[in-house]
């Protein structure tokens, strides 16, 4: 009596371990992420990313033709010769049970997560991705002074903290990108433009000044409040969200654009005192680019009711 009770103590036991495999592959298919309007990628990746899934159909009825074991007979019958079967002793039972069992769940475990695992990535965020995290992934002129971790930037919940990827530069006045705006009360963004406007404007105006810097030292620092990023921030938070949809990917979007800015003073004042005229031109050219694609989302949330919409660098 005593030898059966360890066997379906045993038995149970393995079933708990093959139902536990099965919830980290449903897991594992549930939380693969993909971007917000992720554009194709600007550089190449050393490998193919390929993503296999499977349904959670499939995956149920794989793990129900393995919990069909338990129903079978306390002996099982070993194939010694067609004609004389051999009844294996209960101790052999479950090692081949087990051996069986645990090799049908690990090929299938395998089969499924083994592209995932090869190309998967964790956004600074924690978003699952099915593909390496690159702070160029996106964009090839973002700034290569970003941190991996997103730790250096001015807004750390930006688009590259959830989805691991840069953003694309939008054209002056385009609204092809994003596709759609969120919902904001007109009052709401009357009221944001009244307080902070004209920080917008001195941002623009600071940023025109320092373009004919010939030395660093003509230059603030990126931190410098005469820049007036968070005020550009602040305004962003009051155009792209409201209680109602609480963070949205468009302000994310818009956060990676101000914190490009703020990488990008960073970049032009360092090639300055490196008297590397070349690339303080490419970083002067990228903060008119963030500064334009910020402006571009800001305009197209400015009605005749809410005020009037901002030229361009």
């Amino acid at each position: 009596m005593r030898s059966n009770n360890q066997h379906r103590w045993s038995m149970n036991r393995e079933r708990a371990l093959r139902w536990h495999l099965m919830a980290l592959m449903l897991g594992s298919a549930k939380h693969q992420c993909s971007a917000f309007v992720l554009p194709q990628p600007h550089v190449p990746s050393t490998s193919k990313s390929t993503t296999t899934t499977a349904t959670t159909t499939q995956l149920f009825h794989w793990a129900n033709r393995l919990d069909d074991r338990f129903v079978e007979s306390d002996q099982i019958v070993a194939d010694v010769t067609s004609s004389q079967p051999k009844l294996l002793p209960l101790s052999q039972q479950f090692t081949r049970r087990s051996l069986l069992s645990i090799g049908v769940a690990g090929t299938t475990l395998t089969t499924l997560l083994s592209p995932l695992v090869a190309n998967a990535d964790f956004a600074p965020g924690g978003t699952l991705l099915d593909r390496e995290v690159s702070i160029f992934y996106g964009n090839a002129e973002a700034s290569p002074s970003r941190a991996r971790d997103n730790s250096n930037v001015l807004f750390s919940q930006d688009n590259f903290y959830k989805f691991g990827a840069a953003a694309p530069w939008i054209e002056a006045g385009s609204i092809e990108f994003p596709k759609t705006m969120p919902f904001v009360l007109s009052q709401q963004r009357y009221d944001a433009l009244k307080k902070y406007g004209t920080r917008v404007t001195t941002a623009m105006e600071t940023f025109t000044q320092i373009g004919s810097a010939s030395s660093a030292s003509d230059v603030p620092q990126h931190d410098d409040p005469v820049y007036q990023l968070r005020a550009l921030g602040l305004l962003a938070n009051s155009f792209l969200a409201s209680e109602n949809t609480g963070m949205t990917n468009e302000l994310m979007l818009e956060r990676w654009y101000i914190n490009e800015m703020y990488l990008r003073i960073g970049d032009y004042r360092s090639a300055l005192e490196k008297g590397d005229a070349k690339e303080a031109k490419v970083s002067y050219g990228c903060l008119g680019k963030a500064m334009n694609s910020y402006l571009s989302l800001l305009n197209r949330q400015i009605t005749s009711k809410v005020g009037d919409k901002y030229s361009y660098l």
